[in-house]
């Protein structure tokens, strides 16, 4: 199965918070962060996906999960009912700029899902396109060891955004799948093109691969080699419509590679991009990879 198993927190987590929240620098209220989503009065809401649902009658939020992957994957609640434990709800999320497998779409997603699942399990029906508040979403059911699973998916931000309810009994997982129907998003237009993208259009920033953007990076400056060998900092960045670095997200890393990064990028400079004949905000993504540093000895040498 996808990803469904628990991280290893991360050393340092409060420490690397703190300097995540030093990375966005005057902007922390203008941007969200996926991992910043939280119930609050019986509603899950994640302000970076836009996301409403108001948890079913009787359901609370259950222990958090772990912090975001290197690559890139968020367990951004896991909800429960109050009393015995019949069903959960698992929301997550998977960066497709740092996917271990390239993500196509949310059906070729679940489809790769079905093929690993367990043999003992049972998955008889094929994965549907279906709308699941207002959004184009992939469903997935499948069944064993006295266990009812549904499982959806939508693609936003270039992530792909994961519900899993799972049950003991299947009506139970019918209520919760028809509970998703009460669920809203702040933006729709999770499909938006290139040919579409402008600076008023009023939605996320225009999600661009670093393949694609690479070419729009007119000066870089190397992070500083710190911290173990073979560690990697996967960064979601945020450029204004004028080019100017608006916001800088480490998802995960060791803390003195995460400040490395950090001060590095705050000295990269970006071409404007140009959409239709129209300055346009991008959010793209890059991965730093570090070696073993350099000895005191060595490097004195």
């Amino acid at each position: 199965m996808i990803r469904f198993q628990l991280f290893a927190r991360l050393l340092a987590a409060a420490e690397l918070a703190l300097l995540a929240c030093s990375a966005k620098g005057g902007v922390a209220a203008k941007y969200a962060e996926p991992e910043d989503g939280a119930v609050e009065n019986r509603v899950f809401q994640d302000d970076y996906f836009g996301i409403r649902y108001p948890l079913p009658s009787g359901w609370v939020e259950d222990l958090k999960g772990p912090e975001p992957s290197a690559s890139g994957y968020y367990s951004l609640a896991a909800l429960k009912p109050e009393g015995k434990l019949v069903a959960t709800i698992q929301i997550s999320a998977q960066d497709n700029f740092f996917a271990p497998e390239p993500v196509k779409d949310a059906i070729s997603f679940l489809n790769a899902m079905k093929q690993q699942l367990d043999p003992s399990l049972s998955a008889p029906h094929a994965v549907a396109s279906v709308k699941v508040g207002g959004l184009d979403f992939a469903r997935l059911d499948y069944s064993g060891a006295g266990l009812n699973h549904v499982v959806f998916a939508t693609e936003i931000r270039c992530h792909t955004l994961i519900f899993s309810i799972t049950a003991s009994r299947e009506a139970m997982a019918e209520m919760l799948v028809e509970s998703l129907n009460k669920m809203s998003f702040t933006h729709v237009d999770q499909s938006i093109s290139l040919a579409q993208a402008g600076p008023s259009r009023g939605g996320w920033p225009l999600c661009v691969p670093e393949s694609l953007y690479v070419d729009h990076v007119v000066h870089k400056v190397d992070p500083v080699t710190t911290g173990p060998r073979y560690a990697s900092v996967p960064v979601r960045l945020i450029v204004g419509a004028d080019g100017k670095l608006e916001h800088v997200h480490a998802i995960a890393g060791f803390p003195e590679q995460v400040k490395s990064v950090t001060d590095a990028l705050a000295k990269w400079e970006f071409k404007l991009y140009i959409v239709n004949g129209r300055r346009v905000e991008v959010e793209t993504g890059l991965l730093f990879e570090f070696p073993k540093a350099p000895s005191q000895r060595n490097a004195s040498k």
